[in-house]
C-alpha cells in the first residue's frame, strides 16, 4: 500500500521564486520518485501576500490545501468569537506571529481528515503545527532549511541567543527526524540532537556542457529580494563593479533586480519561468554574500551546469569542501575583481575551475545521493 505524507511549507515551492522553494520543489520531487503520495499545505495569507498562485504539479502532489491564520469575519460563526475572546489572553509565538491556535487548528483538521504516514514540517518555526496528541504516533520529520537563530540574530543583533537556540533544540527534539542542508548546521545540530539528524544537502540533476566561452554574459545573478541578497548585491555594484572593465555583460534574475539601478551592460530580469537558458548563456556565476545562514541554492543551481562560482567566504557555508569545488572565494573587492578576471582571461584557468564545479557537484549535490538518504530515512 502507498505510503501518504503531509508535507508542509508556507509558500508555494512550485513559484519558482527562490532558493527556498527550489528547494522544496526538488524534495517533493524526490520524494514522488520514491512512490510517496503527497498532500501539500500551504499557508493563505503567505500565499497572497507573496501572490502567489495555487497551481500545482499533479504530477508531483495530489492535493493542496491552504490554511488560515485566522477564521473569515463571520460574527455568526463560533470559529470567529473564539478567536476574538482567545486574543485577550493569548500570547502570539515571538518567533512566528503567523502560529495561531486556529491556524494549529486548520492543520490538525486536515491530518485527522486521512489517513497520513509520515508529517513533513518545513522550518523550525512552525514546530507549533504538530504539539497534537492526535500526532503523538505518526512519523514527523523537520527540513531546517537554515539554522534559524543564527538566522535571526543576524536580522536582530539584540537577540537572546541563548533562550532562542535553546527554543530551537526543544522544538527540533520533537521530531523523530531531523534533516539539515548544510554540513556547518549538520556538524552543529549532531552535538545536541544525535543521530537522528542527517544532511541532505539541495540538489538538482547535471545540466553540464561542453566548454564554449562565446557566451552573451560574463556574469549572472540569481536572487531574490531578502535582506542578504539585497546587501550583497549593493557591495559588489558599490565596490566591485567600478573595477572591472565596461565591456564586461552582467545579467540579474529575480526580485533582486527591484533593488539594482539600472547600469551600463548589465540587464535585468525579475522573473523568469526557467533559468536553464541563462545559465547556459554565462560564464561565470558570482554570489557576493556578506551575511546569511545556510548553503547557498544559488551556487549548487550554478554548479549544477558546470558554471565556475566567484563569491566572497559566504558562498561556499556548509559546504564539507572549501577548496576544489569550484569556486574562488575572496571578501575583497579587489580580489574578487582579480577571481573573476582570472577566469575571463584564461582558458585553460576557466575549463580546469570549471572540471573542478562539475566533479565536486556530481559528488556532493546529484539527485542520487539525496534520494539514497532520504530512502533511508523513510524506510
Amino acid at each position: 500500500m502507498t505510503k501518504r505524507i503531509l508535507f508542509f511549507f508556507p509558500e508555494n515551492p512550485f513559484s519558482n521564486r527562490a532558493g527556498n522553494t527550489t528547494r522544496a520543489k526538488t524534495t517533493l520531487t524526490i520524494l514522488k520518485k520514491l512512490g510517496y503520495t503527497i498532500d501539500l499545505i500551504g499557508v493563505d495569507e503567505v500565499y497572497k501576500h507573496l501572490n502567489d498562485t495555487t497551481k500545482i504539479d499533479k504530477n508531483i502532489v495530489d492535493n493542496l490545501f491552504l490554511i488560515k491564520q485566522k477564521p473569515p469575519k463571520i460574527k455568526t460563526t463560533a470559529d470567529y468569537w473564539k478567536y476574538k475572546i482567545s486574543k485577550f489572553y493569548e500570547k502570539p509565538n515571538p518567533n512566528n506571529n503567523s502560529l495561531t491556535d486556529f491556524i494549529k487548528k486548520e492543520f490538525k483538521n486536515i491530518f485527522k481528515s486521512k489517513h497520513y504516514d509520515i508529517i513533513i514540517i518545513n522550518y523550525e518555526f512552525w514546530t507549533g503545527l504538530i504539539d497534537d496528541s492526535s500526532m503523538k504516533n505518526i512519523t514527523k520529520i523537520i527540513d531546517t532549511h537554515d539554522w534559524i537563530t543564527l538566522n535571526e540574530f543576524y536580522k536582530n543583533k539584540s537577540l537572546d541567543i541563548g533562550k532562542r537556540f535553546s527554543e530551537e533544540i526543544r522544538n527540533l527534539e520533537k521530531f523523530d527526524n531531523i534533516i539539515t542542508i548544510s554540513e556547518d548546521e549538520h556538524l552543529v545540530f549532531k552535538r545536541f540532537l544525535g543521530e537522528k539528524v542527517t544532511n541532505i544537502p539541495p540538489s538538482f540533476p547535471p545540466h553540464f556542457e561542453k566548454n564554449n566561452l562565446n557566451k552573451k554574459y560574463d556574469l549572472i545573478f540569481v536572487g531574490s529580494e531578502n535582506i542578504f541578497n539585497i546587501k550583497s548585491i549593493q557591495w559588489f555594484f558599490d565596490y566591485v563593479y567600478p573595477l572591472l572593465p565596461k565591456h564586461i555583460n552582467i545579467i540579474i534574475i529575480g526580485r533582486i533586480c527591484k533593488h539594482v539601478e539600472k547600469k551600463e551592460n548589465v540587464e535585468l530580469v525579475e522573473f523568469s519561468e526557467s533559468l536553464e537558458e541563462y545559465y547556459h548563456l554565462s560564464k561565470i556565476a558570482i554570489c557576493p554574500m556578506l551575511e546569511g545562514t545556510g548553503i547557498k541554492i544559488k551556487v549548487i543551481e550554478a554548479l549544477s551546469y558546470g558554471l565556475p562560482v566567484v563569491g566572497t567566504e559566504r558562498a561556499i557555508d556548509g559546504f564539507s569542501s572549501k577548496t576544489l569545488n569550484g569556486c574562488l572565494t575572496a571578501n575583497q573587492p579587489e580580489l574578487f575583481k582579480d577571481n573573476i578576471l582570472s577566469l575571463l582571461q584564461n582558458e585553460l584557468h576557466y575549463q580546469n575551475i570549471k572540471d573542478q564545479a562539475e566533479k565536486y557537484f556530481k559528488s556532493s549535490f546529484s539527485e542520487e545521493n539525496a534520494m539514497g538518504k532520504w530512502e533511508k530515512i523513510l524506510h
